[in-house]
């Protein structure tokens, strides 16, 4: 069941996770991802009324069931809502809903821009052209998949590796687009990856700021491509997703440091750009096949052993 009457761009607009009378258990507001944010709620039976929204909205049932009234422009939609059943509110329309029972939830709320940016890059058609259109109670096995990998990222205490959220974001974005919106379903799709040199220069921005939490946008202007297809081509010309490829890099920057012997394992850790040393030892041991410890271990009988023969020899 969809709405599409035209929106209205000139209401005055609110941020709905602003506006919530409930503190949210978990919130993306900290992690700085672009274009996204994501708050995990349990709510107890309420009802709310909002103003038109300055962002659309997804809400993700992480729970038992609960009946849902819906009122979005003069139009009611209701229903029971189970478990990985999406509620799809489109920005600038007055909404008001009533839950009968506590709920959890994840609620994203996308930027109108950001959405507008991703069709554009991913579809190539004009913003003015993208109508985001009301769902009430559906399952997207898509976007419960998409849900739960930002959810297991959003509950880490840790900053968050923002080209991970961020690719994440696009590519939920581009299903929004695809299956959810006025715009025709066909995303181009570009082939032959990255030019050597554009490669080349995307690879030293990764390794020169390994430490950084760096974004997906800010590669992707480094060679003046736009981040959806950056990210595509990227893996097309490497095998890996950027964010994927910038562990791979912070685990070989780890094994120099490991076998020269001189840092701690947790303070390589942190200067590689890991949270700290169990966020190291996690991705070394997975890719490399053995822990840091063992390398450095290894690496001091190494060096134990060459002073040994120079002296002999001396």
């Amino acid at each position: 069941m969809r709405q599409s009457q035209p929106k209205d761009e000139s209401l005055e607009t609110i941020s709905l996770l602003d506006e919530l009378p409930d503190r949210p258990v978990l919130s993306s507001k900290s992690k700085g991802w672009n274009g996204i944010t994501i708050e995990y709620y349990h709510h107890p039976a309420n009802e709310l009324v909002s103003p038109p929204l300055s962002q659309h909205l997804i809400t993700l049932n992480c729970g038992s069931p609960y009946r849902l009234v819906q009122q979005l422009d003069g139009q009611v939609y209701e229903g029971q809502v189970v478990k990985g059943d999406i509620i799809l509110t489109p920005a600038y329309h007055p909404t008001q809903w009533y839950w009968d029972r506590e709920v959890d939830v994840l609620h994203l709320c996308f930027e109108p821009t950001f959405v507008a940016k991703v069709a554009a890059e991913a579809v190539e058609v004009d913003a003015a052209h993208v109508e985001v259109f009301n769902y009430f109670a559906v399952a997207d096995l898509q976007i419960q998949h998409i849900s739960h990998l930002l959810l297991t990222e959003l509950e880490s205490e840790k900053l968050g590796n923002r080209l991970y959220a961020e690719s994440l974001a696009n590519a939920l974005a581009v299903h929004l687009i695809r299956e959810y919106s006025s715009v025709e379903k066909i995303v181009r799709q570009y082939s032959g990856g990255l030019s050597k040199s554009n490669l080349q220069r995307a690879i030293a921005y990764i390794q020169e700021h390994l430490d950084q939490d760096i974004s997906l946008d800010e590669i992707a202007a480094e060679i003046n491509l736009s981040s959806y297809h950056f990210a595509r081509l990227f893996k097309q010309s490497t095998g890996l997703a950027p964010h994927q490829y910038q562990i791979r890099c912070r685990v070989e920057r780890a094994k120099e440091l490991l076998q020269q012997g001189d840092m701690a394992i947790a303070d390589i850790a942190t200067y590689v750009g890991f949270y700290d040393q169990s966020h190291l030892n996690r991705h070394f041991k997975r890719i490399v096949g053995v822990s840091p410890k063992a390398i450095q271990q290894n690496s001091k009988n190494v060096l134990w052993i060459g002073k040994s023969v120079q002296d002999y020899t001396a």
